[in-house]
């Protein structure tokens, strides 16, 4: 069977405006049983837009959305929300204040039997692990509890797909850093579908099978975190992901590029000879090296613990960022080696 057979949900061309503005511009997504796919990018990119596109609180302009085999937008159908079969947590977590956590999660389970939904409820609050705290209210939760409790009654229903609307961001980054992949293992054990919106890319990294960078309405790499980190697509995906520079590079052969900090061979080349490329280089592809030829000057620095993140001038005005070991503590203004260790050639023409 090919992809298109198999995949879970389908959006084909997909077009959403805003009045006279355009939020999605042809987009095409699709997405298999099982899979946690993260939408990430900056604000204003249309990864909030399509999500409440594919939930059904935004209407669209043109092409189609298709969730296991039944079309829910397009050619004139825009199915309601209730009744697309999809899950949503939200940033606010909304819980019901006045109800316990077991009403909570209970609540989409109006049209089960008694029995089926506390079964499910007992089901759930273990899985979460919150067994013994159904009787609690919301207020007595941490937010992290809440978290779980909203994840709980989101999927109670068993829905089809399930859609996460930047749902982390208002815990601590301890907690969301613990919670995350916590709550991707979970959906995994459930075989749940699910959609993350984020613009966090560590959130983006532990919790997504494949990643859509999305960026004016438009999805520029669809990937997995190792392909989007390591080959990105273009060079917005490579600016945005991870932290690097870009440095002028000029082509010398078919193989090979040769910079300020030295000359580069990775492969092949899509480029001609001679050509003037910018190349993007990340932190860990700098390496401090005190018998270096090449030298540069300590603009910044930022102490993280087991490393220090310093900012190097070049002799050209350029800068490139270096991780050093957190013994090496050198200060601003001082000049230091440097030299390249690149494993994966990016670049892109200037």
């Amino acid at each position: 069977m090919t992809e298109q057979q198999t995949a879970l949900l389908e959006v084909t061309n997909l077009t959403v405006d805003y009045d006279s503005t355009r939020a999605l511009t042809s987009l095409d997504l699709s997405l298999q049983q099982g899979q946690l796919l993260c939408l990430l990018g900056p604000s204003g990119c249309g990864k909030s837009t399509l999500l409440r596109a594919i939930a059904g609180f935004q209407d669209v302009a043109a092409g189609r959305i298709v969730l296991a085999g039944q079309l829910l937008s397009g050619a004139g159908i825009n199915l309601a929300p209730e009744h697309r079969q999809i899950g949503m947590v939200f940033q606010d977590i909304a819980l019901f204040p006045h109800l316990t956590v077991r009403a909570n999660i209970a609540f989409g389970l109006h049209q089960w039997s008694a029995d089926d939904a506390q079964r499910r409820v007992e089901y759930l609050l273990s899985m979460v692990g919150l067994a013994g705290f159904g009787e609690r209210y919301p207020h007595e939760l941490s937010g992290g509890q809440q978290q779980r409790v909203a994840l709980a009654r989101a999927i109670a229903p068993k829905c089809n797909l399930l859609l996460l609307d930047e749902p982390f961001s208002g815990l601590d980054a301890a907690l969301r850093e613990a919670l995350v992949p916590e709550v991707a293992a979970l959906l995994k054990r459930e075989g749940i579908t699910a959609i993350l919106v984020s613009h966090d890319q560590k959130e983006a990294f532990a919790f997504a099978d494949q990643i859509a960078v999305m960026h004016h309405g438009e999805i520029e790499q669809l990937s997995s975190a190792y392909e989007i980190y390591h080959k990105p697509a273009s060079r917005f995906v490579a600016d945005f992901v991870g932290e690097g520079d870009f440095i002028a590079g000029q082509v010398v052969d078919s193989h090979q590029i040769t910079c300020i900090l030295g000359n580069i061979s990775n492969g092949k080349l899509d480029f001609e000879t001679g050509c003037k490329v910018d190349v993007f280089v990340r932190p860990d592809d700098i390496l401090h090296d005190d018998g270096s030829p090449i030298k540069g000057h300590i603009v910044s620095k930022r102490f993280r613990g087991t490393h220090f993140l310093y900012r190097i001038e070049l002799a050209s005005g350029e800068q490139v960022a270096c991780f050093t070991d957190s013994h090496h503590d050198h200060d601003i203004g001082e000049d230091i080696g440097i030299k390249l260790n690149m494993e994966h050639l990016l670049a892109f023409r200037s």
